[in-house]
């Protein structure tokens, strides 16, 4: 597999586990890697985030596009369960319109541009631990979680969008994988702008829905 074939795979979770730890094993030493792999998580973020009347008039004979955009065409048509809208990628025309569109909305639309939140490890957490959040246009996130410990049975991880313990907002619970990672792509319950930071903290189960005293991992949404 080159490494553009393996970039998009990367980044649309269709790495298998020792594939995945060979990859970011890479990630870690190639600052031009880390680039690409950031460029093509922020398009997909932002792909995902479009309403579906951009999709209405996407034509089928326009010019091929750049290998990255295909080998994630190809492989979400091969997951018709994907979150991308497969209809949509079908062609080389689709992805064209669909680039252009994101084009728009990043360079200059009325709506709030995408923007990355870096979540920096607090005091409790393994220091290596971090968090990459990529915040569209269409208030969508998507989250990429290194080194975090894995959970027992009794506890998971919640993201929050928080200012302090009473002004908070929770996004979505998620456990980690052995090598501690996880990637979240989902919608925000409210506009970022309205609180300070993304964090990350650890839960027990059947705690109720209170954020626990255990914060791991923050950033500044601005």
């Amino acid at each position: 597999m080159d490494d553009r074939g393996e970039i998009s795979d990367y980044v649309l979770g269709e790495l298998d586990a020792p594939e995945r730890a060979r990859f970011e094993s890479r990630l870690r030493h190639s600052a031009a890697l880390r680039a690409e792999v950031e460029r093509l998580q922020a398009l997909v973020g932002q792909l995902e985030g479009l309403p579906s009347a951009a999709w209405e008039h996407v034509g089928s004979d326009a010019a091929p596009v750049g290998a990255p955009v295909r080998s994630l065409s190809r492989r979400r048509r091969r997951r018709p369960g994907g979150s991308l809208r497969p209809a949509a990628f079908a062609t080389a025309g689709a992805l064209v319109a669909a680039v252009v569109v994101v084009a728009v909305l990043a360079s200059g639309s009325s709506s709030t541009p995408a923007h990355t939140v870096l979540l920096s490890a607090l005091s409790g957490a393994p220091p290596s631990s971090r968090a990459t959040a990529t915040i569209t246009a269409a208030e969508r996130v998507q989250v990429n979680v290194e080194h975090l410990r894995p959970t027992d049975p009794s506890h998971y991880y919640e993201l929050w969008l928080m200012t302090d313990t009473t002004h908070l907002l929770p996004v979505a619970s998620f456990k980690v994988n052995s090598s501690g990672a996880a990637r979240l792509s989902l919608a925000l319950p409210a506009p970022p702008k309205r609180f300070r930071y993304l964090n990350i903290s650890l839960q027990r189960q059947g705690a109720g829905g209170s954020i626990s005293n255990v914060s791991l991992l923050r950033g500044p949404t601005t």
